[in-house]
């Protein structure tokens, strides 16, 4: 049987050479200012743009809201 601290382990290991790939940072951002809202949170990733070496924009900077739950389209 697999340990939850290995899943854990194994999952953080995925999750930063997926980060490192896309040069991409996670953050949390709360959504909404209305009182039944407050508390509710969405999980952010934001990739950096990419500049050649004459600082010409070769990929644009993107942002990912993953919501709560990260669900592909």
């Amino acid at each position: 049987m697999i340990q939850a601290k290995d899943i854990a382990i194994q999952f953080k290991k995925d999750l930063d050479e997926l980060l490192r790939k896309y040069d991409a940072e996670i953050g949390v951002e709360e959504r909404g200012t209305i009182h039944y809202e407050r508390g509710l949170e969405d999980i952010i990733v934001y990739i950096q743009a990419k500049y050649d070496k004459d600082g010409n924009c070769i990929a644009e900077w993107a942002e990912v809201n993953l919501g709560r739950n990260i669900q592909a389209n």
